[in-house]
């Protein structure tokens, strides 16, 4: 069994429209695998925030989650929008350094590429910039 993983940004009526079966090619999501949203982009933020992996940060809370699925899933979970905010944020030349930080964290499912989780930070932060460009919020769609 594996977690599916979408980062998406949307207005609150399309992030509803996404919560059964995820969101569409027209909301240039993020897909991945094993991306979980509290813990292990949790330690991307405390990356982003600090420069370690120390101090925990939470993405999201019980309150954040904004589907009306039972405890099955799928998952719609609203990211903080200070999270979004600072990712957004990041600069090209600390992408890198945040990369490498994060790559620590030890939720990974075995031993990222280096140049992999560069990629992700960098996709992550295309969903931020969406999110805060367009005056919505982020959300990261979840089917177990």
């Amino acid at each position: 069994m594996g977690i599916l993983t979408e980062y998406f940004a949307a207005s609150t009526e399309q992030a509803l429209a996404a919560a059964d079966r995820g969101p569409g090619d027209d909301l240039a999501p993020l897909r991945c695998k094993f991306l979980e949203p509290t813990v292990l982009v949790g330690a991307l933020w405390a990356a982003i925030r600090h420069g370690d992996l120390d101090v925990a940060e939470r993405l999201s809370t019980d309150e954040a989650r904004v589907d009306g699925n039972d405890d099955e899933g799928p998952y719609l979970l609203r990211l903080k929008p200070a999270f979004v905010s600072e990712l957004a944020a990041l600069p090209d030349e600390r992408i890198d350094d945040v990369a490498a930080v994060w790559r620590g964290a030890e939720e990974w499912v075995g031993e990222p590429d280096e140049q992999l989780v560069a990629e992700i930070v960098g996709e992550l932060r295309r969903v931020a910039r969406r999110a805060v460009a367009g005056d919505v919020q982020a959300y990261c769609w979840i089917c177990l």
